[in-house]
């Protein structure tokens, strides 16, 4: 099979059928239930279409003002992007120009009856064409005469009292897209609530270490030192973020928040913000306010009757200590997640009397090794520049990968068999999703009901943590939590791995339900496979939401900021 001669090919008929305007030849080239997807390059959301209809229909009504032309292969890293044999056939990454400025993509191929077709083909906008993402500084100032940190002060104080970006949240996510938003140039105040960058790494608890490997959750433009460790550990991810907050020469006030609800002005295009910073009240006028400050809000703690009564502890995830307070104790933990999951292990390791699990429906579980990691070194190699990476891993909607992965229910559910049988026996009730499909669904789904099995597993099964299935609290007692089938658990501690509220739910005491109401849902999938709500428009102007995983930050870091940069300059 000649990769190179068949993606020409392709490639080719596709750039006929889009310059003649020829749309019904361009859509052929796709098969009946090909996908597109189009990140700015069509209209300025991110869509996916799939099947022939759909993208017939797309294509007629936003090809003219896209503005294709010279559509070729791409060449400048053909060692990873070069046509080659894969599990679809043949893929290949593009290059092409629009109206706006450059752009790239990724296809894949299958071949047919009818020859050789798109399974899935993304096409995104790289850059303004005019404005482009700066590379590297020179690092001279002046003639030689002027010193850092007389640039870097007098790019603060601008920065400072006229920012054009404030994002709200200094975690990953908001370092990411500062990060970005500065090479774009576009002047950017990050603010967070808590002390120091990586102190929402720091207050996690003390055994926390990341799931996936070190290749997948890199921060953009600065990989880990090649010695570091394969996962990485709660506090090196909260140093890491802190040295790379000063490296990225990021403007970031800390131990600041919003103290009134912001005002947009629709006539001006600007929001007038009140930040409390130390205790000093500063007013700021950006045109665009970021919420980065996660999926996920406030901690969810449920009200239970008898909670005065009970004389143990009771402890929610954001403020779990670590196992050692718990020493001696009876501990029970609601929940069977994967910080639930976590918890026990932690709480068995630290000396805890007894460890009980309540688990009130089912989990996907997964074992960390092999099939896991593998996976995921698969999709983000050590030794292949990330850009790559997360290129070919959005070339895809989760809606297609879902599906591909419930194709595969029966070889995912063999790799876990020995795994679930085990817990099963134990008492917990396990599944692979509602239709096979595993856990990666389940995150951007639902951002639960899975955990990634580091060892608590074998614990459960060899009986040092007890399960309890199936059962809701019902009350507590002074020394004991009663279920709703009226058994009874005694406990000196109780602590709720049950998740936390929506992060729009929380955003309302920070901005207002007259806001909060007008933005759309945030995670989770819309009908076309995309996430909702993150990194496109929220449904209120000048209101951007962003969060999830470090690949979408990075990716998606640069189509926000495309389209920010684009109305600043009133391209848009």
């Amino acid at each position: 099979m000649d990769a190179q001669h068949i993606a020409s090919a392709w490639l080719t008929h596709y750039l006929q059928c889009l310059s003649s305007n020829d749309i019904e030849g361009a859509t052929n080239c796709f098969t009946a239930d090909g996908w597109l997807r189009d990140i700015l390059v069509f209209t300025w959301d991110n869509r996916t279409l799939r099947g022939r209809e759909k993208i017939l229909s797309y294509l007629r009504e936003n090809l003219t003002r896209a503005g294709l032309s010279n559509l070729a292969l791409e060449e400048r890293q053909p060692k990873y992007l070069s046509p080659q044999a894969s599990q679809f056939g043949v893929s290949f990454g593009i290059v092409f120009t629009t109206a706006l400025g450059p752009g790239r993509g990724y296809v894949h191929l299958t071949s047919t009856d009818d020859g050789w077709k798109a399974v899935t083909a993304l096409m995104l906008l790289e850059d303004l064409a005019g404005y482009e993402e700066a590379g590297p500084e020179l690092g001279v100032y002046g003639n030689h005469d002027v010193a850092w940190e007389v640039v870097n002060r007098e790019r603060r104080a601008s920065i400072e009292s006229d920012p054009y970006v404030l994002i709200v949240g200094a975690g990953q996510c908001g370092l990411v897209i500062g990060a970005r938003f500065r090479q774009m140039g576009i002047k950017t105040l990050l603010i967070d609530k808590l002390p120091r960058v990586g102190d929402s790494w720091r207050v996690r608890h003390p055994t926390l270490t990341l799931h996936t490997p070190r290749s997948q959750h890199q921060l953009l433009y600065q990989p880990f030192p090649s010695n570091w460790p394969l996962y990485t550990s709660r506090d090196k991810m909260g140093n890491w973020l802190e040295q790379y907050a000063i490296n990225q020469d990021l403007v970031i006030w800390t131990n600041s928040q919003i103290t009134l609800p912001p005002v947009y002005d629709a006539d001006a295009k600007k929001w007038t913000v009140t930040i409390d910073q130390c205790g000093a009240q500063h007013t700021v006028h950006p045109a665009h306010i970021v919420c980065a400050a996660g999926i996920i809000g406030e901690s969810y703690l449920p009200e239970i009757p008898g909670s005065d009564a009970f004389e143990g502890m009771i402890v929610h995830t954001g403020t779990y200590p670590g196992g050692a307070a718990f020493s001696g104790k009876r501990v029970v933990v609601v929940g069977a997640g994967n910080t639930s999951a976590d918890f026990c292990q932690d709480l068995v390791a630290q000396g805890a009397q007894s460890v009980t699990m309540v688990q009130r429906s089912k989990t996907c579980v997964v074992g960390k090794y092999p099939e896991y990691t593998r996976g995921l070194l698969s999709s983000f190699p050590d030794d292949v520049p990330v850009d790559v990476s997360d290129l070919k891993y959005m070339t895809v909607s989760l809606k297609f990968a879902k599906e591909r992965f419930a194709a595969r229910a029966g070889e995912l559910a063999a790799a876990e068999k020995e795994l679930h049988e085990g817990l099963t026996k134990a008492g917990v009730k396990v599944y692979m999703g509602e239709d096979g499909s595993g856990m990666l669904p389940l995150v951007y789904e639902r951002l639960g009901g899975f955990w990634v099995d580091v060892g608590c597993a074998q614990l459960i099964m060899t009986g040092k943590v007890k399960v309890k299935q199936g059962l809701e609290f019902a009350k507590y007692e002074k020394n004991a939590v009663v279920f709703t089938d009226g058994s009874k658990l005694e406990a000196d501690a109780v602590i709720f791995a049950t998740g936390y509220r929506k992060i729009r739910e929380s955003m309302r005491k920070v901005f207002g339900d007259e806001i909060i109401d007008r933005t759309g849902q945030v995670w989770g999938l819309d009908e076309e496979g995309e996430l909702r709500g993150v990194y496109r428009p929220s449904g209120y102007p000048g209101f951007w939401y962003a969060g999830g995983d470090l690949p979408h930050a990075r990716f998606f870091s640069k189509r926000l900021a495309i389209e920010l940069k684009a109305m600043m300059v009133g391209i848009k």
